[in-house]
């Protein structure tokens, strides 16, 4: 085996453990299960000959079903490694999100079964790189260099609750509050305008200022669509960018889908709605930000979730809603879309919850039998395709769903 095999980990959660950076930290117990009922997710982004690793080998069922598409990636577990150690001495780790919880995991991997690995470092700087604050130095910077760009959605940042009472007392329009690290959904409170909080609201914000010191503030904007930039930046230190991905979230915030087509309908999508120069004019300042904020501390993925909002009779662009410095499902469909979508094909990668891993098997089983899965060209063509495996204990589960244009 190369020197220079890759091995992919998925570790959601990823912002909570920056926060708390603690090698020794232990996220939720909802993190946990989301990551190992959707450890195998990086195969699909990864490339030919690399690893991912999982806490158990993949079902035969499973197997099976991934089959037609000649899936060219290899599952491994902590005991495979043990066993096999030369094949995985001196191999690249590839984290969903660096942490220093998960470099830790892969350093005691290593030095017990002398592996030598490659992983990513711990910088400090990624802390701050991590957070709403450096969203925030975005939006700032993009609203300096592009005049198309409404100043009101500049995040402020507040660390009392007073301070909060009294920026929406008067103000007539609904508030949405954000700890500094959160993601895709979580560590939001939406405020009514021109109230008090709820004393139910009072605990949440009083909770996130124990734990984060300050809480973001911004008005409500009247959302049409949900998308997301997706850059690289790469080993030699150049900034590029990736793609688009368009999404969904729930009423609360929340990641629920993603959409699976070509980049061309994707821009198409977005130009109905925002002039196409002010798309290039974003991407590439973005890579100018990003080349002198992250590239002299941070190799990977960056996902730029970003908005299309109403503004009176015209749409608006909102730049940076957040910024995930990780992996994220964003850059995941891109890639699903790339490797293993059907040309004249589109779908969607949705990831689903529910507490009943029973309610998870059946829909499984019914999604099989009524979208089968058609394979053409060892591409998607129609149907269900789940992206990890469904077993009698699954709470989290990810899928496609393909149809024909």
């Amino acid at each position: 085996m190369s020197s220079l095999s890759i091995i992919h980990y998925f570790n959601p959660g990823h912002e909570t453990a920056v926060l708390n950076a603690s090698k020794h930290y232990h996220p939720p117990a909802h993190v946990a299960k989301m990551q190992a009922d959707l450890a195998f997710l990086p195969a699909w982004y990864a490339s030919e000959g690399d690893f991912v690793l999982t806490g158990a080998s993949l079902p035969d069922d499973f197997i099976l079903s991934v089959e037609p598409l000649q899936l060219s990636v290899n599952q491994s577990t902590p005991s495979d490694m043990a066993s096999n150690r030369e094949m995985f001495r001196h191999s690249v780790v590839d984290l969903w999100g660096i942490s220093p919880q998960s470099i830790h995991f892969f350093e005691k991997l290593s030095e017990q079964w002398n592996l030598s690995l490659a992983i990513p470092q711990w910088k400090e700087e990624l802390r701050f790189l991590g957070s709403r604050f450096a969203s925030q130095k975005i939006v700032a910077e993009l609203l300096n260099c592009i005049p198309a760009m409404e100043k009101e959605i500049l995040p402020v940042f507040v660390s009392d609750i007073e301070a909060i009472e009294n920026r929406i007392a008067q103000s007539r329009e609904k508030h949405l509050l954000k700890s500094p690290y959160s993601s895709s959904g979580r560590g939001l409170v939406w405020l009514p305008p021109a109230g008090t909080p709820a004393q139910s609201e009072r605990q949440i914000i009083g909770g996130m200022l124990k734990k984060q010191g300050q809480v973001s503030i911004e008005k409500v904007l009247e959302k049409r669509i949900d998308f997301s930039m997706q850059f690289a930046v790469e080993t030699q230190g150049e900034t590029r960018f990736v793609g688009y991905s368009i999404f969904q979230t729930d009423a609360k915030g929340a990641y629920e889908k993603s959409r699976l087509a070509r980049q061309e309908w994707m821009e198409r999508q977005l130009t109905r709605l925002i002039d196409a120069d002010v798309l290039l004019q974003t991407q590439q300042a973005l890579i100018e930000t990003l080349q002198e904020m992250v590239a002299p501390h941070y190799k990977g993925i960056i996902g730029i979730d970003m908005m299309v909002y109403r503004s009176g009779d015209s749409f608006r662009l909102h730049p940076c809603v957040e910024m995930n410095m990780r992996k994220n499902m964003g850059y995941l469909a891109i890639r699903l879309a790339e490797k293993y979508l059907h040309p004249r094909s589109q779908g969607e990668f949705c990831i689903e919850y529910n507490r009943n891993p029973q309610m998870i098997a059946t829909k499984h089983r019914q999604m099989q039998m009524q979208h089968p899965l058609v394979i053409e060209d060892k591409r998607i063509r129609s149907g269900y395709l789940s992206l990890c495996p469904v077993t009698g204990a699954t709470n989290y589960q990810a899928y496609a769903v393909v149809t024909n244009l």
